[in-house]
This record gives C-alpha cells, sequence and structure tokens, in this order.
C-alpha cells in the first residue's frame, strides 16, 4: 500500500474505538493536570487556590479510575501490531514510553492522594463524596510524597512531549501511519 499524506491509513490496523477514546481523554485531562500543577504555587493561598486543589485532586482521581480502566482495556484488547515500516529499536521505545507513562498515570493519582491524607486534606471529588483516608496525617512524610508526585509530573510532561514529537515526526517527516493508528 501507498502512502499519501491525505490518505494515511495503518498498514497493521488501527486501536479499537474504546482504546483511541481513552487515550485521548486521559491525553486531555493530564494535560491539563501538568498545567494546573505547574501554576499551583503561584496562586495566592485563599479560596480560589483551595478549589483549585479540590479539581486538582479531582481530576487526579478521574485520571487513576480511567487508567485502571485503559490498562484493563489493554491487557484484553492487545494493540495492533507494530506498523512494519518501523526499526525494531523504534518499537522497544516506543513500548519503554508507553509502559512507564502507564506506571507513571496509575503512581501519580495514588501519591496526590496519599501526600494531601498525609497532609492533613482530605481528597473530594467534585465536591459530590470524598475518597477515602489511605494514610494518616504525617506533614514531614507529606512533604516526601508530594515532592515524588510533582518530580513524577515533570517525567510525565518530558515523555509526553516526546511521545508527541515522535508522531508528528512519523506523520509529517516519515509520513508513515503510525499516528493514524490512533486517529
Amino acid at each position: 500500500m501507498t502512502l499519501t499524506a491525505s490518505t494515511m491509513t495503518p498498514a497493521a490496523g488501527g486501536y479499537t474505538p474504546t482504546a483511541k477514546v481513552l487515550h485521548w481523554v486521559v491525553a486531555i485531562f493530564v494535560i491539563s493536570e501538568i498545567i494546573v500543577g505547574l501554576s499551583l504555587d503561584s496562586i495566592p493561598d485563599g479560596p480560589t487556590k483551595d478549589t483549585i486543589y479540590d479539581l486538582h485532586k479531582s481530576t487526579g482521581i478521574v485520571i487513576l479510575t480511567l487508567m485502571i480502566v485503559r490498562l484493563a482495556w489493554r491487557l484484553t484488547n492487545p494493540p495492533p501490531p507494530s506498523e512494519p515500516t518501523l526499526a525494531r529499536w523504534q518499537i522497544g521505545l516506543s513500548h519503554a514510553v508507553h509502559w512507564t507513562l502507564y506506571l507513571i498515570l496509575l503512581v501519580m493519582p495514588i501519591l496526590g492522594w496519599a501526600g494531601s491524607n498525609a497532609f492533613g486534606a482530605p481528597v473530594p471529588v467534585f465536591w459530590l463524596f470524598e475518597m477515602p483516608r489511605i494514610m494518616s496525617e504525617n506533614k514531614d512524610l507529606s512533604k516526601q510524597i508530594l515532592a515524588v508526585h510533582g518530580t513524577l509530573g515533570f517525567v510525565a510532561g518530558g515523555l509526553i512531549l516526546l511521545h508527541v514529537a515522535a508522531a508528528l515526526y512519523h506523520r509529517f517527516f516519515l509520513k508513515d501511519a503510525v499516528l493514524a493508528r490512533m486517529t
């Protein structure tokens, strides 16, 4: 099959519609969480900051839930085979980035939840209910947990940039169908 810029379709088949929706919904939530997370320290203390923290925590719980669903979907619905045009090292790097992002996006919300509890703060979910406490109050431990949470945010941001750059490189420079598999 010959690929043109306007008719790119994946030779090995694309992801399922469910996988695509989960990918893009999680992507939107995660990018918004990174932006909010980076701006939290610049917001003055008060009700606005408290509300933004509550939204950040709520969205983190949504991401955790979606990632559990996404992982279950991926394990029960294997992804399509890799594009035949990819070199072995590209496939290996792609898998490493994907599984690292899966791990980070499962661990980060749990650390945020634990860090908030250790700080002595609840984890509300859009003011509908509160998540159960998973840790007792310990402010020193909270600082350590939330520092790891923040560091993982930077790692996730870097991996997301790498992921997006690779997808765009495949689309616009190699003109292969890698990006078409998820769109």
